[in-house]
């Protein structure tokens, strides 16, 4: 096992990871959603034969790309569909559908914010994925009633 991560970050242990990495279970993001209701998962893009979720990405010069995000639990892929993302920038995330920007749910330990995609057509902050607006950053959470998982990243590299 090692010590550190790519990044030099001290790894410890969790016992809640190493049963979800030894058991045969996945965890995968099956439909989110954006404040107004239209669904982020999209067909468009698969991982491993599971759709995709699918954000417009806004940048501080106002370039626009596409973005999927792996919907597996602890998978770190993404695809990265007209725009170049550089380690350490700052996005805009918004809907792929009407367009508006994703609310934020929290500020990161990297100083950017976490963005929150709702597991329910209503939004409710008890129940969403939150995820690092920073290209790069490993934190993302999810949320589900009070309960509270940490995913290694959805918007990694």
């Amino acid at each position: 096992m090692k010590i550190f991560d790519d990044d030099g970050l001290m790894v410890f242990p969790s016992q809640y990871m190493r049963e979800l990495r030894e058991s045969s279970k996945v965890i995968v993001v099956k439909a989110c959603y954006c404040p107004r209701g239209h669904n982020l998962v999209n067909d468009r893009v698969q991982f491993n034969d599971h759709s995709g979720i699918l954000l417009r990405l806004r940048d501080r010069e106002l370039h626009e790309g596409l973005v999927a995000l792996s919907p597996i639990y602890g998978d770190k892929s993404r695809i990265s569909l007209g725009m170049h993302l550089e380690k350490g920038d700052v996005m805009k995330l918004l809907c792929t559908e009407c367009g508006v920007p994703l609310p934020v749910y929290d500020q990161c330990s990297c100083g950017a914010d976490v963005i929150a995609l709702f597991t329910r057509p209503r939004p409710d902050y008890g129940n969403c994925i939150g995820i690092c607006s920073r290209v790069g950053c490993y934190n993302a959470e999810l949320k589900s009633g009070n309960e509270l998982l940490t995913f290694a990243s959805l918007a990694a590299q």
